[in-house]
Parts: C-alpha cells; structure tokens; sequence
C-alpha cells in the first residue's frame, strides 16, 4: 500500500469516528434527552397544578370553617317552639316599649320547608308614627331571624276605633311578621 492510499484510508477513518460517534452515540442521547426534558417539563406543571389545588384546599378549609361557623351561628338564630314563644314575648315587649297597642296578634299555620319552618303572625298595631318606625327598626336588629310580610299603614282619617277616630299623628300597620323556627329542635 502506498502513501496516498494509507493517507486517504486514515482520513476516512478519521472522518468516520466522529460521524459513527454522532449517528450511534449523540443522536440517541439527545432525543433522549429531549425527551427526558418534556417528561421533566410536564412533571414541573404537574406540580406547579398541584401545588395550586393544595393552596384552594386550603382557602376551601378555612372557607369551610368559616361556613360552618356561620351555619352554627343561624341555627342559634332560629328558635326551637319554646323560643318562639320567646320571640312572640319580645314582639309585644318592643311594641309596648314604643307606645304601640297591638290589636292583634294571629299565628297562622307553620310552612315546614327542609331545614328551618316559617311562622306566619299576622299582627295589627296602632300608634304614633315614630313609635312604628322604632317597632320596625328594633324588630329589625332582633338577634332571631325574622321577616315582615304583607304590611299596609292606613292613616286615622280612614281609621275608626269604636265611634271615635285614633288622634293625629298615630296609624294603623297591618303586616305579618315571620318568625323562623328549628324543626329538628322541635323533634328533640
């Protein structure tokens, strides 16, 4: 073998190392690696995801907590049967404090709904204007849930008790006043 062709055979193999180095060594490795990086990329939004969800389970929990508060919280709000008696006494007690007559006071029958009953009373007072304004108001911050229904305020020119007319000044309010009670209190 000559020169040139032992110079040329060297330099194919040269040329050949690298580039068998290349198509069975490096390219494998790196779609390997490429792929490692996607699998590894998809992992960190998995975690990113995770780690998101985790954050608003906690927010739900002390949500949940603060939910469940508020719920205890109403249910001390609505009455058992007793306490509506409760409530119906308080009713009378802020009417006299604000110089109102009742001229009636009728339970109507009980709407049992899923998880509380509505009371109907159908109620009629009369006095000075400013003496309902307060019956509303203070009826209004009562710590027991209660709704006014229905009302209707007639003024003493159309007014009359007995022979004579109520003096200036006072009304007549026909409303009905919904009082919420517990049923499972009831049933205990």
């Amino acid at each position: 073998m000559n020169n040139n062709t032992r110079q040329i055979i060297f330099f194919v193999i040269l040329i050949a190392v690298p580039l068998g180095a290349w198509v069975f060594v490096f390219q494998p490795r790196n779609q390997a690696i490429a792929s490692a990086r996607v699998d590894v990329d998809l992992k960190v939004a998995q975690l990113e995801e995770l780690r998101e969800v985790e954050s608003i389970n906690a927010n739900l929990e002390v949500t949940l907590g603060d939910l469940q508060f508020a719920l205890e919280d109403l249910r001390a709000r609505i009455p058992d049967a007793a306490g509506v008696e409760d409530v119906l006494r308080r009713i009378a007690e802020i009417a006299q404090d604000n110089n109102l007559v009742i001229r009636s006071f009728r339970r109507e029958k009980g709407v049992t709904a899923a998880h509380y009953t509505e009371m109907p009373l159908e109620t009629v007072i009369e006095g000075p204007f400013s003496g309902v304004h307060r019956f509303l108001f203070d009826l209004e911050r009562m710590p027991r849930i209660t709704r006014i229904l229905d009302m209707t305020i007639e003024k003493p020119a159309r007014m009359l008790r007995g022979s004579n007319q109520l003096s200036s000044g006072h009304i007549r309010a026909e409303m009905t006043i919904t009082i919420y009670a517990d049923p499972e209190k009831e049933k205990s």
